[in-house]
């Protein structure tokens, strides 16, 4: 995973401190899967023993905690809306429960971005997210033409009509 994400140290720090709390939010969000324990536990833990690791990959100090909260409050907050999100941008094939649990969270995470967050670039976003998904050896063509779509219906505006 380092070699892929350390890729990301052309970015200033500020922008890496953020692509680690993207990276931190797909951890947790894919372990809350497994693990049932409240959230904001789980969120505690995660920043009093994980963060540093992933900040170290992302050769910063520190993740953007606030930002790694947001993400995975958001995600839970509005899991249904995130879900019916990734539903409609599947190919008519693909139902939501086929997803490897990896994809899911990475699209959970991304959409939870793409809807409540909407000050960071829509493509600034499928970018991030398309480099985690090949972190975590996803299929990233995937990934991304799933995030691409679902911008699309989100910020219609900002990625043209299609």
């Amino acid at each position: 995973m380092s070699d892929t994400l350390s890729n990301q140290k052309k970015h200033p720090m500020p922008m890496r401190q953020r692509s680690g709390a993207r990276i931190a939010a797909v951890q947790l969000n894919f372990q809350h899967l497994f693990v049932s324990s409240d959230l904001q536990s789980s969120i505690s833990e995660f920043l009093m023993h994980y963060a540093s690791d992933v900040a170290e990959d992302m050769q910063v100090r520190e993740i953007d905690n606030a930002y790694f909260q947001q993400l995975v409050l958001g995600c839970e907050l509005h899991k249904q809306l995130i879900d019916d999100i990734i539903s409609s941008s599947l190919g008519e094939s693909w139902k939501l429960e086929r997803l490897s649990k990896a994809d899911y969270t990475i699209l959970q995470v991304a959409i939870c971005e793409l809807k409540h967050i909407p000050h960071t670039p829509a493509k600034v976003v499928i970018k991030e997210y398309s480099s985690i998904a090949d972190a975590y050896n996803s299929d990233v063509s995937f990934v991304n033409a799933v995030l691409d779509k679902a911008a699309r219906l989100l910020r219609a505006d900002e990625m043209g009509a299609s």
